[in-house]
C-alpha cells in the first residue's frame, strides 16, 4: 500500500511517518492488514537527515500536476495535516483560504482519480467551535468558528463527508485539541503559547503568556495524536456515522 502524507515535513507529520515505518502495515479496504510498499512526504521543507525509507516531494498543495505526481494512481491511504495555522489564517485572509479550503479540495478531486477510493484521514481543529459552548463538548456539538482558520476547517469537514457519500473516499476527520509539548519555536498558531509556557522556561528562555491563569486549553501529547491519526485510519468504515467527523480526546486543563 502506498502512503501520502501532506504536511509531512512538519513536526506531527514525520513523526506519524515514523510511526507507520515501524508499523510497517495498514489496513486496507477488506480489513486485512496490508503491507506498506512506500510513505511519501509531501511539503514545503523538510527535516534534516530524513529517514531514507521515505520519499520526499517538495511542494505547493495548490500545485495540482504536482499533488497528483505525489499521489500517482495508486495511492490507497492519505494523511492530510498541511495548513495554514490559525494565527497565519487570520493574518493572511487569501493565504489561509488559498491553502486550507482550495487546496484541501484540490486533493480530494485528485484522490478521487486513485485506481480505488482511498482512506483519507483530515486534521481539522477544535477551532471550528466558538461562542458560547456547553459546558461539555461532544461530537453533535454544533459548530460556530470565530475565526478564518476554524471556518476554513468545518468546511472542509463537510467536503470529506460529501466525498465519502459520494464513494469517491474513504473520509474521517479528526478535531485536534491542542498539541502539547511541541519542540522548536514558536509558531503563529493561537495555542502556541500551550507549548511554550512550559518549553521555554525547561530552556532557560522568558515565555509570555498571552491569556489569563483561568483560561482552559484542551489538550493532547504529540505521542498520543499519532496513535489516533493511525486508529482513525484503521477504523473500518462502516464504525463511521454519516458526518464522518469525530472530537478527539484529551485533557482539559487551565493555564494556571
Amino acid at each position: 500500500m502506498k502512503v501520502l502524507i501532506t504536511g509531512g515535513g512538519g513536526f506531527i507529520g514525520y513523526r506519524l511517518a515514523l510511526a507507520l515505518l515501524n508499523k510497517g502495515t495498514l489496513s486496507n479496504a477488506e480489513g486485512q492488514q496490508e503491507p506498506i510498499s512506500q510513505i511519501t512526504l509531501f511539503d514545503m521543507a523538510f527535516p534534516e537527515n530524513v529517514d531514507a525509507r521515505l520519499k520526499c516531494v517538495k511542494g505547493d498543495l495548490n500545485d495540482i500536476a504536482c499533488v497528483e505526481t505525489a499521489l500517482g494512481g495508486d495511492t490507497g491511504a492519505v494523511f492530510h495535516l498541511a495548513s495554514v495555522v490559525s494565527g497565519g489564517a487570520e493574518a493572511d485572509f487569501e493565504l489561509g483560504y488559498k491553502v486550507n479550503l482550495d487546496g484541501t479540495r484540490g486533493l480530494l478531486d485528485a484522490s478521487r482519480k486513485q485506481a480505488k477510493p482511498p482512506r483519507f484521514v483530515f486534521t481539522s481543529s477544535v477551532a471550528v467551535f466558538g461562542g458560547e459552548l456547553p459546558e461539555v463538548l461532544d461530537d453533535g456539538t454544533t459548530p460556530n468558528p470565530q475565526g478564518s482558520y476554524g471556518a476554513q476547517k468545518v468546511i472542509c469537514e463537510y467536503l470529506v463527508t460529501d466525498y465519502s457519500r459520494k464513494g469517491y473516499i474513504d473520509g474521517r476527520s479528526l478535531r485536534l485539541p491542542t498539541i502539547s509539548v511541541r519542540p522548536g519555536k514558536p509558531n503563529l498558531a493561537a495555542s502556541s503559547f500551550a507549548s511554550g509556557i512550559i518549553r521555554e522556561p525547561l530552556n532557560g528562555v522568558p515565555s509570555v503568556c498571552p491569556v489569563g491563569r483561568d483560561a482552559k486549553i484542551w489538550l493532547l501529547s504529540p505521542g498520543k495524536v499519532i496513535e489516533a491519526l493511525i486508529h482513525a485510519y484503521e477504523l473500518p468504515s462502516s464504525t463511521w456515522g454519516v458526518t464522518r467527523v469525530i472530537n478527539l480526546p484529551g485533557n482539559t486543563a487551565v493555564v494556571g
